[in-house]
């Protein structure tokens, strides 16, 4: 009984929490934003366990509420992580529902977590009869987008240092959740060059946050 108390409390919080998310992003009049609510699930997802797979075409989109998500594809039969997601994060298949191509990614839990799910054929539905959440779909996959292709392309013209500089910019809060395993695989480098510039900014810190 309690438990399931703790679990129905952790859902209308959850629910609050992306009520917030997308009154930032755009406004939706309290109706509609009320049915765009109603259609979430939230589900809780234990570690390790892959929520898209690799050859899928996503049928959801996510909205992380606790927990860290990494994204990887594989090339030349070895894991090569694209990017993390973490608390306030979306995700679904990069475009697959849009495509309907199979996916080549793999969205994996890296610890236990809590996830707020929608159907893309409801929200399709949504859409269809409300121009404010159709509007805010559209910013909404504007933003996603254009952070992906920022984040993504610039990182890789960047120095090895540099790569690790962004690396602390973008998820410094959430560093000591990954893996060094895993943030070397993400910066395209080696254990103990990842190793000897941790140690580097670790002794200067200040010097590396003035940098642009």
């Amino acid at each position: 009984m309690r438990e399931k108390l703790a679990k129905k409390t952790q859902a209308v919080e959850a629910l609050q929490f992306m009520k917030q998310i997308l009154e930032r992003i755009a406004p939706v009049n309290p109706v509609d934003l009320q049915k765009l609510l109603n259609k979430f699930e939230v589900v809780q997802v234990p570690k390790n366990e892959i929520i898209i797979n690799e050859g899928e075409i996503a049928d959801s989109f996510y909205c992380i509420y606790k927990g860290i998500v990494r994204i990887y594809y594989y090339k030349d039969g070895k894991a090569v992580i694209e990017r993390f997601e973490k608390e306030n994060g979306f995700f679904g298949g990069n475009f697959t529902h849009l495509t309907k191509k199979p996916g080549i990614h793999v969205y994996e839990t890296l610890e236990p977590s809590i996830l707020l799910r929608m159907k893309f054929a409801d929200l399709e539905e949504l859409c269809a009869i409300s121009h404010d959440i159709e509007h805010l779909y559209r910013i909404t996959i504007g933003l996603f987008h254009n952070n992906f292709v920022d984040r993504i392309y610039t990182f890789k013209a960047l120095s090895t240092e540099k790569r690790y500089h962004e690396f602390i910019r973008q998820y410094g809060d959430i560093i000591n959740r990954i893996s060094m395993r895993n943030v070397a695989n993400y910066l395209g480098m080696s254990s103990e060059t990842l190793s000897r510039i941790r140690a580097k900014y670790d002794k200067f810190p200040d010097d590396h946050q003035t940098e642009k």
